[in-house]
């Protein structure tokens, strides 16, 4: 069986950015204490450093999450408005 991925909170890779761009110690001196991938440490700095913060923002998981609800929402609506207009034309037959 394979290894299961380890997932590293935004506030982890935040710390883990910041720390490698104070430059008291090398990449790899870096991924080493934090058992990561040296080219990890060096992508997040870039990132930082670039203020691209959409590595630091929730996992994978939590955008899977935001799509199903957005997908959940969006049949809702669809169901709201279906019910909406049927209500409408009994209210129309009723009149007749």
């Amino acid at each position: 069986m394979g290894r299961k991925r380890r997932t590293i909170s935004k506030d982890t890779k935040l710390k883990i950015a910041l720390e490698a761009v104070q430059e008291r110690n090398t990449v790899q001196e870096i991924a080493a204490k934090y058992q990561i991938a040296p080219s990890m440490v060096s992508s997040w700095k870039k990132n930082l450093l670039n203020r691209d913060l959409s590595s630091f923002e929730e996992s994978k998981q939590s955008k899977k999450q935001e799509k199903a609800l957005e997908e959940a929402n969006e049949k809702i609506d669809f169901i709201t408005a279906a019910f909406g207009k049927s209500q409408l034309e009994l209210e129309l037959l009723k009149k007749r």
